[in-house]
Protein backbone atom coordinates (compact mmCIF):
# COMPACT_ATOMS: atom_id res chain seq x y z
CA UNK A 1 0.00 0.00 0.00
CA UNK A 2 3.15 2.46 1.06
CA UNK A 3 4.23 1.69 -2.49
CA UNK A 4 1.12 2.53 -4.27
CA UNK A 5 0.82 5.55 -2.44
CA UNK A 6 4.18 6.74 -3.45
CA UNK A 7 3.73 5.90 -6.71
CA UNK A 8 0.31 8.05 -6.70
CA UNK A 9 2.29 10.76 -5.44
CA UNK A 10 4.82 11.02 -7.98
CA UNK A 11 2.11 11.15 -10.55
CA UNK A 12 0.55 13.98 -9.05
CA UNK A 13 4.03 16.22 -8.55
CA UNK A 14 5.23 15.33 -12.41
CA UNK A 15 1.48 16.63 -13.41
CA UNK A 16 1.91 19.73 -11.79
CA UNK A 17 5.67 19.91 -12.96
CA UNK A 18 4.34 19.70 -16.61
CA UNK A 19 2.07 22.62 -16.23
CA UNK A 20 -1.37 20.82 -15.77
CA UNK A 21 -0.74 19.05 -19.21
CA UNK A 22 -2.00 15.89 -19.67
CA UNK A 23 0.64 13.12 -19.14
CA UNK A 24 0.24 9.64 -18.11
CA UNK A 25 2.29 8.25 -15.28
CA UNK A 26 5.16 6.70 -16.58
CA UNK A 27 4.90 8.61 -20.17
CA UNK A 28 7.70 11.31 -18.50
CA UNK A 29 8.10 14.98 -18.90
CA UNK A 30 10.00 16.53 -21.58
CA UNK A 31 13.13 18.86 -20.67
CA UNK A 32 14.90 21.33 -23.18
CA UNK A 33 16.34 18.92 -24.75
CA UNK A 34 13.54 17.01 -26.16
CA UNK A 35 14.59 13.67 -23.29
CA UNK A 36 12.05 12.51 -21.10
CA UNK A 37 12.72 12.06 -17.31
CA UNK A 38 10.26 11.61 -14.15
CA UNK A 39 11.24 12.73 -10.86
CA UNK A 40 9.47 11.18 -7.33
CA UNK A 41 10.05 11.94 -3.79
CA UNK A 42 11.09 9.25 -2.31
CA UNK A 43 11.35 8.35 1.59
CA UNK A 44 12.40 5.68 4.22
CA UNK A 45 9.13 3.69 3.68
CA UNK A 46 10.32 3.23 -0.18
CA UNK A 47 8.29 3.62 -3.67
CA UNK A 48 8.65 3.25 -7.53
CA UNK A 49 9.68 5.72 -10.54
CA UNK A 50 8.17 4.76 -13.58
CA UNK A 51 9.63 6.04 -17.10
CA UNK A 52 8.47 4.59 -20.38
CA UNK A 53 10.22 0.70 -20.42
CA UNK A 54 12.17 1.30 -16.62
CA UNK A 55 10.89 1.11 -13.43
CA UNK A 56 13.34 1.95 -10.69
CA UNK A 57 12.13 0.07 -7.32
CA UNK A 58 13.06 1.32 -4.19
CA UNK A 59 13.03 -0.65 -1.26
CA UNK A 60 11.78 0.11 2.16
CA UNK A 61 14.66 1.83 4.35
CA UNK A 62 17.12 2.45 1.40
CA UNK A 63 16.93 6.13 1.58
CA UNK A 64 17.05 8.17 4.85
CA UNK A 65 14.41 10.71 5.08
CA UNK A 66 12.95 12.55 1.94
CA UNK A 67 15.27 12.72 -0.78
CA UNK A 68 14.41 13.76 -4.22
CA UNK A 69 15.35 11.20 -7.18
CA UNK A 70 15.21 11.40 -11.11
CA UNK A 71 14.86 9.01 -13.79
CA UNK A 72 16.03 10.29 -17.12
CA UNK A 73 15.83 8.23 -20.53
CA UNK A 74 17.65 8.59 -23.76
CA UNK A 75 16.84 6.92 -26.80
CA UNK A 76 21.24 6.66 -27.22
CA UNK A 77 23.67 8.53 -26.01
CA UNK A 78 27.89 9.13 -26.99
CA UNK A 79 29.10 6.03 -25.76
CA UNK A 80 28.10 2.88 -28.03
CA UNK A 81 27.18 -0.28 -26.59
CA UNK A 82 23.60 -0.19 -24.71
CA UNK A 83 21.17 -2.32 -26.19
CA UNK A 84 18.10 -0.03 -26.44
CA UNK A 85 17.64 3.29 -24.43
CA UNK A 86 19.73 4.58 -21.34
CA UNK A 87 18.19 5.59 -18.15
CA UNK A 88 20.69 7.93 -15.73
CA UNK A 89 19.31 8.16 -12.07
CA UNK A 90 19.76 11.10 -10.46
CA UNK A 91 20.22 11.78 -6.15
CA UNK A 92 21.08 14.78 -4.52
CA UNK A 93 24.01 13.51 -2.56
CA UNK A 94 26.48 9.86 -3.37
CA UNK A 95 25.16 8.75 -0.52
CA UNK A 96 21.26 8.94 -0.69
CA UNK A 97 20.74 5.26 -1.16
CA UNK A 98 21.77 3.20 1.74
CA UNK A 99 20.49 -0.27 -0.17
CA UNK A 100 20.81 -1.00 -3.61
CA UNK A 101 17.48 -0.38 -5.50
CA UNK A 102 16.61 -2.05 -8.73
CA UNK A 103 15.95 -1.16 -11.81
CA UNK A 104 13.39 -3.06 -14.25
CA UNK A 105 13.53 -2.70 -18.36
CA UNK A 106 11.32 -3.89 -20.52
CA UNK A 107 12.70 -5.20 -23.85
CA UNK A 108 11.80 -7.80 -26.62
CA UNK A 109 11.75 -11.53 -25.66
CA UNK A 110 14.73 -12.45 -27.56
CA UNK A 111 16.77 -9.87 -25.66
CA UNK A 112 14.95 -10.61 -22.10
CA UNK A 113 15.59 -14.28 -23.19
CA UNK A 114 19.55 -14.24 -23.40
CA UNK A 115 21.69 -15.01 -20.53
CA UNK A 116 24.02 -12.61 -21.83
CA UNK A 117 21.43 -9.85 -21.60
CA UNK A 118 22.13 -7.68 -17.93
CA UNK A 119 21.89 -4.48 -16.00
CA UNK A 120 25.64 -2.62 -17.05
CA UNK A 121 26.72 0.83 -15.46
CA UNK A 122 28.53 3.34 -17.50
CA UNK A 123 31.37 3.98 -15.14
CA UNK A 124 31.54 8.02 -14.60
CA UNK A 125 34.54 10.01 -13.82
CA UNK A 126 37.02 8.04 -15.59
CA UNK A 127 38.92 8.99 -19.31
CA UNK A 128 37.51 6.54 -21.24
CA UNK A 129 33.71 5.36 -19.56
CA UNK A 130 32.87 1.71 -19.86
CA UNK A 131 29.75 -0.15 -19.54
CA UNK A 132 30.49 -2.56 -16.84
CA UNK A 133 27.81 -5.53 -16.03
CA UNK A 134 26.29 -5.62 -12.47
CA UNK A 135 28.50 -7.71 -10.60
CA UNK A 136 26.38 -9.09 -8.17
CA UNK A 137 26.36 -13.08 -7.39
CA UNK A 138 22.41 -13.45 -7.03
CA UNK A 139 21.08 -14.06 -10.76
CA UNK A 140 17.95 -12.04 -10.25
CA UNK A 141 14.49 -13.14 -11.33
CA UNK A 142 13.18 -10.99 -13.42
CA UNK A 143 9.14 -10.82 -15.13
CA UNK A 144 8.77 -12.00 -18.87
CA UNK A 145 9.98 -9.52 -21.57
CA UNK A 146 12.34 -7.49 -18.84
CA UNK A 147 16.15 -7.60 -17.86
CA UNK A 148 16.62 -6.31 -14.09
CA UNK A 149 19.34 -5.92 -11.91
CA UNK A 150 20.09 -4.25 -9.15
CA UNK A 151 21.32 -0.07 -9.18
CA UNK A 152 24.68 -0.68 -7.41
CA UNK A 153 24.70 1.99 -4.71
CA UNK A 154 28.23 1.66 -4.21
CA UNK A 155 29.16 3.31 -7.64
CA UNK A 156 27.88 6.44 -6.00
CA UNK A 157 29.65 6.31 -2.53
CA UNK A 158 33.45 7.65 -2.15
CA UNK A 159 35.26 4.26 -2.21
CA UNK A 160 32.77 2.11 -3.51
CA UNK A 161 33.38 2.23 -7.28
CA UNK A 162 36.61 1.10 -9.31
CA UNK A 163 37.67 4.42 -8.85
CA UNK A 164 38.60 4.95 -4.92
CA UNK A 165 37.84 8.82 -5.05
CA UNK A 166 35.17 9.13 -7.26
CA UNK A 167 31.72 10.18 -5.57
CA UNK A 168 28.67 11.37 -8.16
CA UNK A 169 25.00 12.04 -8.56
CA UNK A 170 24.70 11.02 -11.78
CA UNK A 171 24.75 7.57 -13.36
CA UNK A 172 23.43 5.93 -16.15
CA UNK A 173 22.35 2.27 -16.78
CA UNK A 174 21.01 0.16 -19.49
CA UNK A 175 20.92 -3.38 -20.42
CA UNK A 176 24.17 -4.74 -22.00
CA UNK A 177 25.37 -7.74 -23.45
CA UNK A 178 27.78 -9.58 -21.26
CA UNK A 179 31.12 -11.03 -22.96
CA UNK A 180 33.86 -12.92 -22.65
CA UNK A 181 35.33 -11.76 -25.81
CA UNK A 182 35.44 -9.79 -29.18
CA UNK A 183 33.60 -12.62 -30.63
CA UNK A 184 30.56 -12.33 -28.43
CA UNK A 185 29.97 -8.47 -29.38
CA UNK A 186 28.53 -6.65 -32.78
CA UNK A 187 30.63 -5.36 -35.56
CA UNK A 188 32.77 -2.36 -34.27
CA UNK A 189 32.22 -3.13 -31.06
CA UNK A 190 34.99 -4.63 -28.30
CA UNK A 191 34.45 -7.03 -25.29
CA UNK A 192 36.39 -4.66 -22.60
CA UNK A 193 35.02 -4.72 -18.77
CA UNK A 194 33.20 -8.03 -19.95
CA UNK A 195 30.41 -5.97 -21.47
CA UNK A 196 30.60 -5.74 -25.21
CA UNK A 197 30.60 -1.64 -25.86
CA UNK A 198 32.50 1.66 -28.12
CA UNK A 199 35.86 0.25 -28.89
CA UNK A 200 38.22 2.56 -26.44
CA UNK A 201 41.74 3.64 -28.21
CA UNK A 202 43.77 0.74 -26.96
CA UNK A 203 41.75 -1.93 -27.90
CA UNK A 204 41.00 -3.47 -31.34
CA UNK A 205 37.44 -3.64 -32.05
CA UNK A 206 35.81 -6.62 -33.39
CA UNK A 207 35.74 -6.30 -37.56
Amino acid sequence: MERRVSTIRFCAVAACLAGGAAISCGSGIHDGKGEVFATGIIGPSGGQILLREATLDIAENSVQGEASITLRRYDSIEHAGAVGPVFEIQVPTPGTFTHDPRIDIATSPVVAGSASSVIGSLIPGVANPQWVPDSSATVPICPPSVVCGPVQSGIFNPGGSIDAGLTTTVLRLAIVTQCAGNADCLSKQACTSRACQKCPPSSPCNP
